[in-house]
């Protein structure tokens, strides 16, 4: 090739380049055009978030606040007052009876809880759950979740925008590529324009992808955030079936409302449709709710539905991540009981008492008390083990969550056995770490005679019990105040006696009683259980079991019933 044609075979190519140099910045342009667009849309979203998330905050403090007020300082005073019309009635004081109730009138006219929307005259008890529902609960979390739905908006729309920075990036690196191949000669400069072109007609496609995901957004579904807020609301009113047509219009408007799906199954669960429960955990878990909580409820669904191994599964979920989650333990625990599988169950038992001695133990370190639930973990584990019991001796009660006796096909007897020895162990290393901090040691229990209900019907000059009728069935009639515990003991004295009674089946912390007084065996000793200091309150109806723990050992269970 003669030097003139190369020298027009260069023009060309210069000429070509300077077009593509052009072309790709313009390309550029526009890039950073719609970097910028993606990065303010990401900004407003996170401002919106922001401001979202400062009102959830104050209207959930603000109605705590006035739900408080109206509680303790409207309500709690006003029924104080109905006291002392009571007690003024008794008394045949009519002239304190009206001014008793002027006054109530008053304070109901200042009140919205004790208002016609909240308040119910024939029980004179107020719908609290209702109050919290209006007052805060449904627009806090229509807040928070328009928070998160913002805060979702605002990381995807980052994604992009930074997307876009790496395709500014590389066509930045092709203008470089273009500008050095014009300084070659032969075939390597058109290696570097065919790698610039490559990478051009990459960017070119990438921008519209990302532009696609732009345009194409996401908004805000507002209708799915309202009607699920309006079924927490409902849920937590106990209105389920109002509930779950909420939550089914808020999954209608996103199909991947994840929480949507949760809170529905949750009501499902309350109505005692465990298989839908199931269905709509699991679909929360597929529209990414994967979490603690999810798994933990969708176990404990799979443990009452008699599907054990799935329950493990779930509940390994928790365990796999974070193995001081001891309410998933004591599940875990329970359902391999529940298959006949005692080696395992034991182990997760085991592991569980170790978990709680070392939270106690680190509390403790630190000059701090344990969390509240820890407490509560380890009372609902024996719970649910006397459930189960409960189940195998076709006993369950109104209360009672458990697999029916039909879905448990090992052996009843050994599962029965193995259930009451892990619930006594739990119990006494409850009582045991909660009062002394330290697992609960061999020694010798005293033996407590079966416990004698009844009630106190004499008293001697110096105060002393001089009569007691027993009640030979532990039935007490609607309007019992107060009912007594007479008991006897032989062995060594204990050092701290602690009363524990369980109202159908959850711990009624009002009637716990713990002392310290030395008690001289084989003599007899009374305690007494209610209200029997006031003419006002009455013991609830429903079943008593009362234990006595001497020096944290379970030394006797009994049971008296108060009649509706």
């Amino acid at each position: 090739m003669s030097t003139e044609q190369q020298q027009k075979s260069n023009e060309r190519f210069e000429k070509m380049i300077t077009m593509m140099i052009a072309t790709v910045a313009i390309w550029v342009a526009i890039t950073v055009y719609f970097q910028n667009y993606a990065s303010n849309i990401s900004e407003q979203a996170r401002r919106r978030a922001q401001e979202n998330a400062i009102a959830a905050t104050k209207k959930e403090l603000n109605g705590t606040i006035q739900y408080s007020y109206e509680w303790q300082g409207a309500f709690q005073t006003w029924r104080e007052i109905g006291w002392q019309i009571t007690a003024a009635e008794q008394e045949g004081d009519t002239a304190s009876v009206e001014r008793y109730k002027q006054l109530q009138e008053r304070m109901t006219a200042l009140s919205e809880m004790l208002g016609p929307n909240y308040f119910e005259p024939t029980i004179g008890w107020p719908d609290t759950n209702k109050f919290e529902a209006d007052t805060y609960l449904v627009e806090s979390t229509r807040l928070n979740e328009i928070y998160f739905a913002e805060s979702e908006l605002g990381q995807a729309t980052d994604q992009t925008a930074d997307n876009l920075v790496v395709q500014i990036t590389l066509l930045t690196v092709t203008l470089s590529l273009y500008g050095l191949s014009i300084t070659l000669k032969g075939g390597v400069r058109w290696l570097f324009v065919i790698i610039g072109s490559g990478i051009v007609g990459f960017c070119m496609l990438w921008l519209s992808w990302s532009l696609i995901e732009l345009l194409a957004r996401p908004e805000v579904n507002t209708a799915a955030i309202n009607a699920y807020s309006e079924g927490v609301g409902l849920s937590y009113q106990f209105k389920f079936d109002e509930a779950i047509a909420k939550f089914n219009f808020a999954i209608a408007e996103k199909p991947d409302y994840g929480k949507a799906y949760y809170q529905r199954g949750f009501a499902y669960f309350d109505k005692n449709d465990i298989t839908s429960a199931i269905k709509d955990f699991e679909a929360a878990r597929e529209a990414g709710l994967e979490d603690t909580s999810t798994n933990w409820n969708l176990g404990w669904a799979y443990y009452i539905s008699g599907q054990f191994q799935q329950a493990i599964e779930a509940d390994e979920r928790v365990l796999t991540i974070d193995p001081s989650v001891l309410g998933v333990r004591m599940n875990e625990a329970i359902t391999y009981l529940a298959m006949g599988d005692l080696a395992n169950s034991q182990q997760q038992y085991d592991l569980l008492i170790q978990e709680a001695e070392r939270q106690v133990t680190e509390a403790r370190q630190n000059n701090t008390q344990p969390p509240v639930s820890l407490w509560l973990y380890m009372d609902a584990g024996a719970i649910d083990l006397q459930n189960l019991i409960d189940q195998l001796d076709n006993n369950p009660k109104s209360w009672t969550e458990s697999p029916t006796s039909d879905l448990i096909s090992a052996d009843h007897a050994s599962i029965r056995d193995f259930a009451y020895q892990q619930m006594l162990r739990l119990k006494e290393t409850t009582v045991a770490l909660e009062y002394t901090g330290q697992l609960p040691t061999p020694q010798e229990v005293i033996q407590v005679e079966p416990f004698l209900f009844g009630q106190i019907t004499g008293r001697d000059e110096q105060g002393l019990i001089s009569n007691f009728e027993v009640s030979p069935d532990a039935y007490f009639p609607y309007g019992t105040e107060s009912v007594t515990v007479k008991f006897r003991f032989s062995g060594p004295a204990p050092q701290q006696i602690i009363w524990k009674v369980y109202l159908n089946g959850a711990e009624d912390q009002s009637l716990r009683v713990v002392f310290n007084t030395e008690l001289s065996s084989d003599s007899a000793w009374y305690q007494t259980f209610g209200y029997d200091y006031t003419n006002v309150f009455i013991l609830t109806p429903g079943e008593y079991v009362v234990e006595l723990y001497a020096d944290s050992r379970l030394a006797q269970i009994g049971t008296f019933f108060v009649e509706e």
